[in-house]
């Protein structure tokens, strides 16, 4: 059985399942917005662990939507909470991966990491490349401000591991540097036409592997008095975009031995599966 905080097993991290915007069939892992984010600067929001409270960092231009849910949800932050402190108590890629790959739900073929936070360190990245490595036939996908671990691992990667960088951290200068794929937040659909961006509703051209760049429409309740918080006044009043139902819980876990092909030591890579044909 799958759990939420004080349910079953404690021993486990949880994932979800779908929500307004994704399928039902696609599985979600999220960890606490901003807390888990080294890499954020435009959208780096926080939120009390205690009471809630949400904090918007200094260059904060929209509020971070995962920040917002968490504020509401009480249930949701304890959820995140718990990931991130089995994580950091893991400490290592090995141990992480494991942890995760114990804690895969059954029958799963695409995984969104990150619909909150992000990879908080280049082991905690190490982690979830393997366990891509150890299942072939599941998509791990999502977006990313943690640029530096992409441009550092990304000849490492699977095809099954799919990533875009997400526009408006600390390191934007590596997306033109290194021709990465990436995503920004517009404040409308006029924005993105100007842009030439298509914009993203369901996370389709997060998952294609197509390289063209693309949109996401600003969601979630922005601080009052901000640009951002008028341009979502009109794009609720237009009807679209948003994260509005309640997602469910995963029920059962998948049991597979975690094997590990990448780890660092002092800084350099350590293959330990040589014979492993990287994309």
């Amino acid at each position: 059985m799958c759990y939420g905080v004080g349910m079953t097993d404690k021993n486990k991290i949880a994932f979800g399942l779908g929500n307004a915007k994704l399928a039902k069939s696609i599985s979600t892992f999220s960890l606490p917005a901003g807390h888990s984010c080294p890499f954020a600067r435009e959208c780096l929001s926080k939120t009390d662990h205690l009471t809630g409270r949400v904090t918007d960092g200094v260059h904060c231009r929209f509020r971070c939507f995962s920040a917002t849910t968490e504020a509401r949800a009480t249930n949701v932050r304890k959820m995140r909470w718990h990931n991130f402190n089995l994580l950091r108590r893991a400490r290592t890629e090995k141990s992480m991966g494991k942890l995760i790959q114990d804690s895969l739900p059954l029958m799963v073929d695409k995984v969104r990491v990150h619909v909150s936070g992000d990879f908080f360190s280049e082991r905690y990245f190490l982690a979830w490349l393997n366990v891509a490595l150890n299942n072939p036939s599941i998509l791990f996908y999502g977006y990313t401000k943690a640029l530096p671990f992409m441009v550092k691992y990304r000849k490492y990667f699977p095809g099954n591991f799919r990533f875009v960088a997400s526009k408006g951290g600390t390191h934007d200068h590596l997306i033109k540097e290194h021709g990465l794929r990436y995503a920004e937040v517009v404040f409308s659909i006029e924005e993105a036409e100007a842009k030439g961006l298509d914009i993203d509703h369901d996370d389709s051209h997060a998952i294609s592997a197509d390289s063209r760049p693309f949109a996401l429409l600003l969601h979630a309740t922005q601080p009052a008095g901000t640009p951002a918080a008028e341009a979502w006044m009109k794009i609720k009043k237009s009807g679209i975009g948003g994260y509005g139902k309640k997602t469910s819980v995963r029920r059962e876990w998948a049991h597979k031995p975690h094997v590990v092909y990448l780890s660092i030591q002092g800084g350099k890579v350590n293959k330990f599966n040589p014979e492993i044909v990287y994309a």
